[in-house]
């Protein structure tokens, strides 16, 4: 015979799952019960829907007992709850035989979730507080619990207990349908076996300090760029927890962060309602608060797709939850958005520089910085960090080493690393020479006066003179055409002077493309081959019929 306590037969042999209310539940403190059918005649279908059903009663019966609740109030719950579950579970069982693959992996990923909320007393939710959960919960069922009482609390802590203990119940639930047990039916309740102990595995703050330690030996990063990581991986240690097992994360965690970065403020730290220590929670929903572009949006989710990436073939996770989760953007949206400069664009600047006209080129960096940008196509951090022993002779033809050796240098990729021909203009404008003398009065850099910034490397001034004065009193400012628009120029111009793109990609950095160029040309052009291309560009008869003339 099935002797459960908490299941009863009726006269048509359908199956009740029993429940006892305590006496302190009830309006006269007498003890009472509800019945709950279950709708089945087969004793093992209904051993198996009573045992969530029964963790679920004995959670909302301690609920009641703490909180008081009135006696029809707890009834109304109780039967909702568990005509919903059972309902649930019923069509589950019919329908499926159990849980879907996806279904089970998100009950797990949840079942983590809670547990790191239970040990670590943090939210549930990162999305939303867990007050604004607790308080429709409270709504929901009418309770009388006001924030900020014992009860509260209590009710805040228990959530977070009995949402654990429903996961772990379904998960238990959904195991027992895999089974197909030719053995008579079980005679008593069988036991709730607890899940055998998860070594813990290596916490995300750990994670990411190996991940940025083998990026930084392996200088895989130009300082802007390992700036911005470290920024990025600041957040989603904020999001996630630093000592939280790396393993626990999955898809639920990872959407969670990319719906946060879609309301996440621009520039934090700068804006007057954002900086400072104030926690995520409260900075999420403020009003006329920028908010990250998507394009800034796609930049994070990429760093954290880096991360696991690295981390999974580390051994630390077998999944990178951030694979896929990028936004999809128009493609004239997404590209870069920097324009090359216009004939009559070059003839004013090169004009502006060299006449030094309304003193905007007087001192050394606001001639020669340029200069160089337009007549070498290279990146203004690289310009701004060259050293006077990097501007030598190679194969009897002056040239610029672009490297990161020596005192914070650094390059945007390994294809950056290469030795340039000195364009014949710039000699003849006299840089050999201003670089000779620069030597005999004992300088190391070619712009000494330039300072390092952590996030900017050291281009910043060169930056700002360029961009912030020279093209507004030019009259071409615009959001398209900055410094780096020198080498949209300059590429635009060889690729028009019929220049090989191989031997472009070369001049500028860029990693070549092909098997044949990536695996048999590993010594690259001949410096001969370089200058040669290198000579055809020149900006002296550029457009002389264009809308502006130089004065």
């Amino acid at each position: 015979m099935l002797n459960p306590v908490y299941l009863v037969m009726s006269r048509n042999g359908i199956f009740y799952l029993r429940w006892p209310l305590p006496r302190q539940l009830h309006p006269q403190n007498k003890p009472s019960q509800i019945k709950v059918s279950l709708q089945t005649r087969d004793p093992r279908k209904a051993l198996r829907l009573s045992r969530p059903l029964i963790h679920i009663g004995e959670h909302y019966n301690s609920v009641g007992i703490a909180y008081n609740m009135d006696y029809q109030d707890l009834r109304t719950t109780l039967q909702n709850h568990f005509r919903q579950l059972r309902e649930q579970t019923k069509a589950e069982i019919d329908a499926t035989g159990g849980l879907n693959a996806a279904d089970r992996e998100l009950y797990r990923t949840s079942l983590a979730v809670a547990e790191q909320a239970n040990n670590t007393d943090t939210p549930l939710s990162l999305v939303k507080p867990d007050n604004e959960l607790l308080a429709r919960f409270i709504d929901k069922y009418g309770l009388a619990i006001s924030k900020g009482t014992d009860e509260y609390d209590r009710l805040e802590r228990d959530m977070k207990r009995g949402y654990r203990r429903f996961l772990h119940d379904v998960l238990n639930y959904d195991a027992l349908t895999a089974d197909f047990d030719l053995d008579p039916p079980a005679q008593s309740m069988p036991s709730m076996e607890q899940p055998a102990p998860v070594q813990k595995g290596i916490s995300l703050n750990d994670t990411i300090k190996d991940y940025l330690s083998d990026k930084d030996d392996g200088k895989k990063w130009a300082s802007k760029t390992e700036s911005e990581k470290v920024a990025h991986l600041a957040l989603l240690i904020e999001i996630l927890d630093a000592d939280a097992d790396v393993r626990t994360f999955g898809p639920m965690d990872a959407k969670r962060v990319k719906d946060i970065l879609r309301v996440y403020p621009t520039n934090r730290e700068k804006l007057k309602a954002t900086r400072g220590n104030r926690p995520l929670s409260e900075i999420l929903d403020l009003p006329n608060v920028p908010k990250l572009h998507t394009t800034s949006v796609n930049k994070y989710l990429q760093s954290y797709g880096d991360l696991f990436n690295w981390a999974k073939q580390s051994g630390h996770v077998n999944q990178n939850i951030f694979t896929g989760l990028s936004i999809r953007q128009n493609k004239s949206r997404s590209q870069d958005n920097r324009a090359a400069f216009k004939p009559y664009h070059m003839r004013l600047i090169i004009a502006a520089i060299l006449s030094n006209k309304d003193e905007l080129a007087k001192k050394d960096y606001q001639k020669w910085g340029p200069l160089i940008g337009i007549y070498s196509g290279a990146r203004l951090n690289e310009i701004a960090q060259l050293h006077l022993k990097d501007i030598r002779k190679e194969e009897d033809v002056w040239c610029f080493d672009f490297n990161d050796e020596g005192d914070r240098k650094s390059l945007k990729t390994e294809a950056a690393r290469r030795v340039v021909p000195i364009h014949q203009r710039l000699i003849e404008l006299g840089l050999i020479s201003h670089v000779e003398d620069m030597r005999r009065s004992g300088q190391l850099k070619l712009f000494p006066s330039f300072t390092y910034d952590p996030k900017n490397g050291w281009g910043r001034h060169l930056s700002r003179h360029f961009n912030n004065t020279l093209l507004p009193k030019l009259g071409i400012k615009s959001k398209e055409l900055v410094f780096h628009s020198l080498r949209h120029t300059f590429v635009t111009q060889l690729m028009r002077a019929d220049v090989d793109v191989a031997v472009v990609q070369a001049l500028v950095g860029h990693t070549r493309q092909g098997v044949t160029h990536q695996n048999y040309f590993r010594l690259g052009y001949a410096i001969r081959q370089l200058n040669d291309a290198l000579q055809q560009l020149s900006f002296e008869d550029l457009g002389a019929g264009d809308e502006a003339a130089v004065v």
